[in-house]
This record gives C-alpha cells, sequence and structure tokens, in this order.
C-alpha cells in the first residue's frame, strides 16, 4: 500500500468467501477447518526458526509473511506483529533470462500473490488476530510504520535481487533486533565446502545454461548474513542451525539472530 500524505499504511482487509480462494505457502492448522497442507511446515520448530529469541511484549515487523503461519505463531508468543508482503500488483524479482517472458511469469506470480493473500485474512480471522499487514516490496518498507524491537526475515532474501537493500530498508524502522533465517547450502562445490560458515560473499544461483531458478537468487552462509548486517550497525548474538520440512524433505536451514550494535562500540 502506498503511503501518501502520512496515511497509515496498513491494508484494508480482503473479504474471503471461502478457503477454496486460498494458497497455502505454510501447513497450518486453522481453528474449525483442520490442517491445511503447503510448501514449507514448519510446526515443531517455529523456536528454533525464529532463533530462539523472546518475543513477548514487543513489536515486530515479518517480512514475508505469506499465509501468516509465523505471524500468528508470534502472536501467540506474546508479540505485536506488522506483517509484510507483496500484494497482487507488486512486481516479484522474476530473473530475467534471455528469450523469456519476464511479463508472464509476474501476472502469473500475482495470480498466485492474490490467493497467498487470501489465505492470511482468511487465517486471520478464523485465528481471531489483532495483526495488521502492509503490502509492498522490500524495497519500499513505508517509514509510517514506525518503530519495531524486531524484524523478521524469514527465508525472503534468497528470493529477491538486492538482499543488502532489503535489509537496509528495514533497518530504517530501527529494530534493535534482525532475524534471519535462510536455506543452508546443500551441494556446494568444494571450494565452497572447504569454505565453510567462513565465506562471506552469497552464491549467485541464476544459470544461464539452464534458465533456472527463475524466482531465486541466492543461496548464503551465517557469515554472509552476519557480514550484512553488520554493515547496517548489527552484531551477530547467535546462530541457530535447524532443518525444516520443505515438501515433505527434510531441509536445513540457520537462522542469525543480531542486535543493534550500541553506540560508541
Amino acid at each position: 500500500m502506498t503511503e501518501a500524505g502520512g496515511e497509515q499504511p496498513y491494508a484494508p482487509p480482503i473479504g474471503v468467501s471461502s478457503i477454496d480462494e486460498c494458497y497455502y505457502y505454510h501447513t497450518m492448522d486453522v481453528p474449525g477447518y483442520g490442517v491445511m497442507r503447503g510448501e514449507w511446515d514448519l510446526r515443531g520448530g517455529v523456536d528454533a526458526y525464529l532463533g530462539n529469541e523472546p518475543l513477548a511484549g514487543k513489536r515486530v515487523l515479518e517480512v514475508g509473511t505469506a499465509s501468516g503461519f509465523l505471524c500468528f505463531e508470534m502472536e501467540r508468543r506474546g508479540a505485536e506483529v506488522v506483517a509484510y508482503d507483496l500484494g497482487p500488483g507488486d512486481p516479484w524479482d522474476v530473473v530475467p533470462f534471455g528469450g523469456t517472458d519476464v511479463s508472464e511469469r509476474i501476472a502469473e506470480l500475482n495470480r498466485h500473490v492474490e490467493r497467498l493473500n487470501k489465505s492470511w485474512w482468511f487465517n486471520h480471522a478464523a485465528f481471531g488476530s489483532r495483526a495488521r499487514v502492509v503490502y509492498g516490496t522490500v524495497y519500499e518498507i513505508p517509514r509510517s510504520i514506525g518503530r519495531v524491537d524486531v524484524c523478521t526475515f524469514g527465508s525472503i532474501l534468497m528470493h529477491v535481487r538486492d538482499p543488502f537493500l532489503a535489509l537496509q530498508r528495514a533497518s530504517a524502522l530501527e529494530p534493535r533486533t534482525m532475524i534471519v533465517t535462510e536455506p543452508a547450502w546443500r551441494r556446494s562445490p568444494r571450494a565452497l565446502i572447504e569454505g565453510g560458515a567462513r565465506r562471506r560473499s552469497p552464491l549467485f544461483l541464476p544459470n544461464a545454461q539452464t534458465g533456472e531458478p527463475r524466482d531465486a537468487w541466492w543461496y548464503f552462509t551465517p557469515d554472509a548474513v552476519t557480514n550484512m548486517l553488520g554493515i547496517l550497525g548489527y552484531r551477530a548474538h547467535r546462530v541457530v542451525g535447524h532443518t525444516e520440512l520443505y515438501r515433505e524433505k527434510r531441509t536445513p536451514m540457520f537462522t542469525v539472530v543480531a542486535h543493534r550494535a550500541a553506540e560508541g562500540s
């Protein structure tokens, strides 16, 4: 939602008449409807995914809320959550491989986002949530959201062309804590394996020969994320390794929790 004249940036509710209008990115147990299956199943692993960071009494900006699973879980843990995600008209960072119709792919993804947004609102009602949502790209996070205590990025940076700019825009809301979760490298060249978690440069994923992936740009190591956050004035507090279910396969992941460095330190 675009800022104008100092207006509050929060999106008005979207009417959803049926759960069949929704797309579930996360597997969720929706009150009154049972278990809805999604691509990711984070149930039982929420605390590790969020870096075991206490959230009670804190105002959280959740970048990339999708169906809202983590949003509502953070609410359960006592947080006030502002969810953030793309709206149907917002552009995806699609990899512009030569000879491909990027506009067609973006239109397809925008239809997908519409169903994803509907799932968030459907779940919002089902859970009786008080969370609010803002729509836009990661490069245009409005400052009118106000200051937050914590900002979370759940498997978002790998999908954006400029991950550092995304972090920078979120840091403008002055969160004391940044929580960044990303998939770990599963198959890497020997040089990257030998570099291990100390490698500061992300791995660029798009392959000109195969034309894939179309919607992902990077793999990161914990040190690559820590370095970017360090440039923005944050110091890594802890790194948590964990595995989560993606399409019923165990996927290794890591979470970096970083706190804003004290003035003059």
